[in-house]
């Protein structure tokens, strides 16, 4: 990616970290082609491409940062340090629109 977020909305996970979607999301997969990711708060919908759709579904707390970053690399065929940086890419953007999880785990997304 050409672009890098603000230090104040990067997302700090650690390798055994396990991320989780922020609730309140309505998902459905799309095929093989995505998925979209109705966020009704912001009265908008997020469309996923194919590793989106991947790593979305594997934000359910129970998938460490490294498990999700090796199932990337798996389905797509990518080096880890490719499937890193797009999960973390990633994991930064849904914490920017507030699809991800506080620390604590309460399904809550994060706050500022």
């Amino acid at each position: 990616l050409s672009w890098r977020l603000p230090p104040s909305l990067e997302v700090k996970v650690s390798a055994q970290d396990k991320p989780k979607r922020s609730s309140g999301h309505a998902y459905r997969s799309i095929g093989d082609e995505g998925g979209l990711v109705v966020i009704p708060r912001q009265s908008k919908v997020q469309v996923l491409n194919p590793v989106g759709v991947k790593v979305y579904s594997m934000l359910d707390g129970n998938s460490t940062l490294d498990e999700i970053v090796h199932a990337v690399m798996e389905e797509f065929d990518v080096e880890e340090s490719v499937a890193r940086s797009d999960v973390d890419a990633f994991l930064d953007e849904l914490k920017r629109e507030g699809m991800l999880a506080s620390p604590d785990n309460t399904g809550e997304p994060h706050s500022e």
